[in-house]
C-alpha cells in the first residue's frame, strides 16, 4: 500500500536537497497531466542526479547514455504551488508530485527499490 505526504512550502528546499542525495542513480521518468485532462508519459528515461528549487521553479537533472557517453538532461517545473512524495510499501520514495498554478500536475517515477534488490543492484 503507498502513501502520499504533502510537503510544507517551509520544508521544499531541505526536503529536496535530503532527496537528492537518498536518491541519486535511480532510473526516473516523468508523467505530466495537463488542467484539461491531458496526459503524457515521457519516452526518455534517466537516473536520477539531484533536484533543487528556487522560487517556484523546481530544477531536475538526471543522466542518460548516448553513443556511450553520459549526458545530463535538466528540466525546470515552473509556477509549483505543490510538492507531495509518495512512498512505496516498503518505504522507499517512489514518486514525487509537482502541481502547478494552472492545476496541472507533473510526477517523476523512480524505480522501485525492490526491484533495484532483485535485479541484485545497489544505490
Amino acid at each position: 500500500m503507498t502513501k502520499v505526504k504533502t510537503v510544507e512550502p517551509r520544508e521544499w528546499q531541505t526536503f529536496l536537497n535530503s532527496f537528492s542525495n537518498r536518491n541519486r542513480g535511480r532510473r526516473a521518468r516523468f508523467e505530466i497531466f495537463g488542467p484539461n485532462g491531458s496526459f503524457k508519459e515521457e519516452v526518455q528515461e534517466g537516473k536520477f542526479k539531484s533536484i533543487s528549487i528556487d522560487a517556484n521553479t523546481v530544477s531536475v537533472t538526471r543522466i542518460y547514455e548516448k553513443s556511450s557517453r553520459e549526458l545530463a538532461m535538466t528540466d525546470e517545473l515552473t509556477n509549483v504551488r505543490g510538492i507531495a512524495v509518495q512512498y512505496d510499501a516498503d518505504y522507499s520514495e517512489d514518486m514525487l508530485e509537482f502541481t502547478d498554478v494552472r492545476g496541472g500536475m507533473t510526477t517523476l517515477h523512480f524505480e522501485s527499490r525492490s526491484m533495484l534488490a532483485r535485479k541484485g543492484r545497489k544505490l
